[in-house]
C-alpha cells in the first residue's frame, strides 16, 4: 500500500527547512541550536489538528512566525549562560554553503560582526531586525509575528539601529577584504608592528574566543597598537603552521592552524582598514566550516 503524501504543512516545512534554519540561526548564532528550533516546528506542524491547518493561507509566513517565536525562547534561555561565559561569547562561524541563496546575497546580515552585534540586543528586538533588515518585513508584519503594536516595533528597530550603529555599514568588496587579510597575515608573521598597526583602523577592537578551551583575551582589546602586540605576541608563542582562506558568513575568513590548536579570524573592514577583529578558537564552535578552504591570494 503506498504511504500518504504529507500534508501540505509538512510538505511546506521540508521545503522551506533551509531557509528556516537560516532565519533561526541569525536569531541565535548556533547552528546545531537553529536545526533543533525548525525540528521543533516541524514536530509542532506533524501534531497539528487538520482543522487548524487547512486555515492557513500562507504556509511561509506561517512556518516564519513558528520559527520566529521558538528562536525567541530559545534566545532567552541562552541569554544568561552567554553572560556567564568563559570569555568573550562570539557566534559560531558557518560554511554558506549550508546557507540558502538569498540569505548569502544579504550578507550583511550574515557577517560573524554583525552577528556579534546582535548579542546587545534583547530576543524580541533581535527578531525585529533580522525580519527586517534580513528578510524585508515591514513593521505592520513584524507586529503580527511578535504580536506587538506596529508603533511600538518602529521605536524598537531604531533603538536597535542606534545601538548597533557601525553594524550597518556598506558592504565591502570581497577582493579587498581578502587583499587585507593576506596583508595581516604577513605583517604578523614578519612581527612588524608598524606595518600591522596601518592595516588596523586607530579604533580597532579585537574580541576572541576561546570558550575556556583554547588560551585567549578574556577582555576585549582595543586600539591598533595593542591588537598588532596581541596579534604578533601569539605568533610568537605558538606559530601557524598551515594557513587557508574560506567564505564563512558570506565573507572572506582565515582558518590558522597552530599545534593543538586551530584558529579562525574574519574582519570588519572601513575605509581599508581593520575596524573588529573576531579571533575564534573555540573547536566546539568550528564543526560547521566544510573543506571550502584554499591557499591566500598571492
Amino acid at each position: 500500500m503506498p504511504e500518504a503524501a504529507p500534508s501540505p504543512g509538512v510538505a511546506q516545512w521540508h521545503a522551506q527547512r533551509c531557509q528556516l534554519t537560516a532565519l533561526a540561526y541569525r536569531m541565535l548564532g548556533q547552528w546545531a541550536q537553529a536545526e533543533d528550533v525548525v525540528s521543533a516546528v516541524g514536530e509542532q506542524i506533524l501534531s497539528m489538528d487538520p482543522a487548524t491547518t487547512t486555515g492557513v493561507r500562507r504556509w511561509e509566513g506561517y512556518l516564519r512566525t513558528l520559527t520566529t517565536r521558538r528562536a525567541i525562547d530559545a534566545l532567552r534561555s541562552v541569554q544568561q549562560q552567554r553572560t556567564e561565559y568563559a570569555g568573550t561569547w562570539l557566534p559560531e562561524p558557518v560554511d554558506q554553503a549550508l546557507l540558502p541563496e538569498d540569505a548569502v546575497a544579504n550578507e550583511s546580515m550574515l557577517r560573524l560582526g554583525v552577528l556579534f552585534l546582535l548579542e546587545e540586543l534583547s530576543a524580541p528586538a533581535r527578531a525585529a531586525y533580522v525580519l527586517h533588515h534580513g528578510l524585508g518585513y515591514s513593521s505592520s508584519q513584524i507586529a503580527n509575528v511578535l504580536e506587538m503594536k506596529p508603533a511600538a516595533v518602529r521605536q524598537m528597530l531604531s533603538r536597535a539601529a542606534r545601538k548597533l550603529g557601525r553594524a550597518q555599514a556598506p558592504q565591502r568588496e570581497e577582493a579587498q577584504v581578502k587583499g587585507l587579510l593576506a596583508r595581516i597575515v604577513q605583517a604578523i608573521e614578519r612581527a612588524d608592528v608598524p606595518e600591522l598597526v596601518a592595516l588596523l583602523d586607530a579604533q580597532v577592537i579585537l574580541h576572541s574566543d576561546g570558550g575556556g578551551k583554547m588560551r585567549s583575551a578574556l577582555n576585549p582589546v582595543s586600539g591598533a597598537d595593542r591588537v598588532a602586540r596581541f596579534l604578533i605576541g601569539v605568533q610568537r608563542k605558538s606559530p601557524v603552521g598551515n594557513i587557508s582562506l574560506g567564505q564563512v558568513n558570506g565573507a572572506p575568513a582565515l582558518l590558522m592552524e597552530r599545534e593543538g590548536r586551530t584558529d579562525l579570524l574574519t574582519v570588519d573592514m572601513a575605509a581599508g582598514a581593520a575596524t573588529r577583529i573576531l579571533l575564534i578558537a573555540n573547536p566546539q564552535k568550528l564543526g560547521h566550516l566544510g573543506a571550502a578552504f584554499g591557499p591566500l591570494p598571492g
